[in-house]
């Protein structure tokens, strides 16, 4: 008997070694000549965890190459194979296509898939900053990988390449379980903390979790229909002074609205997209500084948080702080062209720069002006930064995201908080708003192949970082878009159809309501009012994760939260019913948390 088993346990010894070795993945290198180098390696687990390491030296990434891909055996799927995969901005596929591929930045570094040979969520932990995500299909063959942009890193590699491989099983198996296991991560390392913890002593954060976000952009230059070229000729144009901001406020403050956090947009030297990283003198069009001051302390009487909106990403030619030498240069040695703005030419600035010779005086001007809200930031979380080669000042990309870090953690230790545009986590430790996570939509991907997408960034953030939703459209949910004339692009601002799936879909991403584009000057806040007076009964989840997120049936998704509440949002147009509760058409309700006896 003893001898039957000691045969057993070898069989399953060699059995368990068998499975270890099975764990394979590919190199796949591209050279500028597309000549292809493949060769395959052994995982390598990790002691005591379900998870199997590629880790390539980084003596051995070739700096000639234009791109690195690590594609594991498990990462492989047929057409009309039972599974799914999902990249970091959420878009989520099933393998159903001969022909096809989706690929985005880096926005977390997270992908995941479950495909017969194996479900994980992938983590690149090294070189993080310089890859794709991508989901190729070719002649009915799904391959799931992140590739390293080697040629665009624009200096030597300057770190191994790390991938893990997070084994997913059971319950676990699922975009939820890859989104819990990336947060377990980020937790684990320190990169970030909860959000609960963060309010501890720090009552302007604690007031911005439990306020609506309100952004009134002073003046613009208004540049739909004009050619590119044209753009820098286009004059400031103001939308409101700062008394009509007064007035705005106070009816704001009269329709039932106190918890608020006001942001100034367009408020700055020569208006909305004028020559950053100048701020001042504020423009006389608006009130000029005098104006200013006295609005923030008028907002300040009625409650409000009272804060506004910069930029350190841009740096105009036309403005007075400018200087070839404080910019960024690309590869050639000029200074790297970002984009045209109705400001002028836009160049990258290194944070550096911006770290040792400007924010410091900028946050002495600003807290001249007597703000006590969460500080915000444009760009810097909606885009990696640009490398900088500049010979005084030579950052690469991970280099400058340190500065970016060192920069934000200024503006907290100062405003008490930093916020930012979108979701991009690489400084997910020092920020605490994001206006919304991503610009697209699922409008803006082949549907064929991206079958939609799922809140992979809220599962991991929600309850560390707050957001405003998930997309650039759940910005103003609650209002209708017909004829809009002041958002940034009317294609993303209008997705989703309606306004009763966007208020839908910013509240079942657990979103803090956001404005922006609405007309300040309407006696009407009803819409505002309807969003506030929601967010008021569900404020209180945003100090706990979100533990899953499902669809339970056609048009209908389920989110439970590590409170035990259970959210489900009806995007349908007729009622659902769920545990004898019925659920209005294109709304949602809040189940409280079950007790222990309840399940008998």
């Amino acid at each position: 008997m003893r001898r039957i088993r000691n045969i057993v346990l070898s069989f399953f010894a060699v059995s368990l070694a068998i499975t270890a070795m099975a764990e394979k993945a590919t190199i796949r290198i591209t050279m500028p000549d597309n000549k292809v180098t493949t060769r395959t390696v052994d995982m390598k687990k990790l002691d005591g965890q379900e998870v199997y390491r590629v880790q390539i030296p980084v003596r051995e990434i070739p700096r000639e190459a234009l791109y690195l891909d690590v594609v594991a055996d498990s990462a492989k799927a047929k057409k009309g194979d039972p599974g799914w995969c999902f990249v970091g901005d959420g878009s989520y596929m099933e393998f159903t296509c001969d022909n096809g591929k989706y690929s985005c930045i880096r926005r977390i570094s997270l992908m995941g898939y479950k495909t017969p040979r194996g479900c994980a969520a992938i983590i690149v932990k090294g070189l993080e900053f310089e890859y794709h995500h991508w989901v190729v299909a070719k002649d009915g063959n799904y391959e799931i990988f992140p590739r390293f942009n080697i040629k665009d890193i624009q200096f030597d590699p300057y770190e191994d390449i790390i991938v893990d491989f997070h084994k997913l099983e059971g319950e676990d198996a699922t975009y939820a379980g890859a989104a819990r296991v990336y947060r377990k991560y980020q937790l684990d390392r320190g990169a970030v903390k909860p959000l609960a913890e963060r309010v501890k002593n720090n009552p302007v954060l604690k007031n911005a979790a439990e306020s609506i976000y309100v952004r009134i952009k002073f003046s613009t230059r208004v540049h739909r229909g004009v050619p590119r070229k044209d753009w820098p000729k286009v004059p400031m144009t103001v939308q409101y002074t700062f008394e009509e901001g007064r007035q705005a406020l106070q009816r704001i403050k009269d329709a039932g609205m106190d918890d608020v956090e006001f942001c100034f947009v367009g408020w700055q030297k020569g208006g909305h997209n004028g020559p950053y990283p100048d701020l001042f003198p504020i423009p006389k069009e608006l009130g000029g500084e005098k104006g200013m001051i006295e609005t923030i302390e008028f907002g300040k009487k009625l409650g409000f948080q009272m804060t506004t909106h910069g930029n350190n990403h841009d740096a105009v030619q036309s403005a007075a702080r400018y200087n070839k030498w404080d910019v960024s240069w690309d590869v050639n040695g000029n200074e790297y062209k970002y984009t045209v703005l109705p400001g002028g030419q836009v160049y990258f600035t290194c944070f550096q720069v911006v770290n040792h010779r400007w924010i410091d005086e900028d946050i002495l001007g600003l807290k001249r002006l007597g703000l006590n809200g969460v500080q915000h930031v444009d760009v810097v979380t909606a885009r990696l930064p640009a490398p900088c080669h500049n010979p005084l000042h030579p950052n690469n990309r991970k280099q400058q995201v340190e500065w970016q870090r060192q920069v934000s953690q200024k503006y907290i230790d100062a405003f008490g908080g930093y916020s930012s545009e979108c979701g991009i986590d690489h400084i997910a430790g020092v920020t605490d708003y994001a206006l919304y996570v991503t610009w697209t939509g699922g409008d803006q991907r082949d549907p064929k192949f991206v079958k939609g997408v799922v809140p992979v960034w809220q599962i991991v953030y929600h309850g560390i970082i707050l957001s405003g939703g998930p997309f650039y459209a759940t910005i103003d949910a609650s209002y209708p878009r017909e004829n809009e004339k002041f958002s940034d692009s009317n294609k993303s601002y209008t997705y989703l159809g309606s306004t009763e799936d966007r208020f839908l879909k910013m509240i079942e991403c657990g979103g803090r309501p956001s404005f922006y584009y609405i007309d300040y000057k309407s006696k009407d806040f009803s819409p505002m009012k309807r969003a506030y007076d929601d967010y008021m009964n569900r404020r209180h989840l945003q100090y706990y994760f979100m533990e899953d997120h499902k669809q339970i049936a056609d048009k209908v998704f389920l989110t439970k939260y590590s409170n035990g509440e259970v959210m489900v949002c009806n995007y349908r147009d007729e009622p659902f019913e769920y545990e004898g509760k019925v659920i209005k058409p294109k709304w949602y309700e809040l189940f409280p948390a079950k007790k222990w006896y309840d399940i008998f």
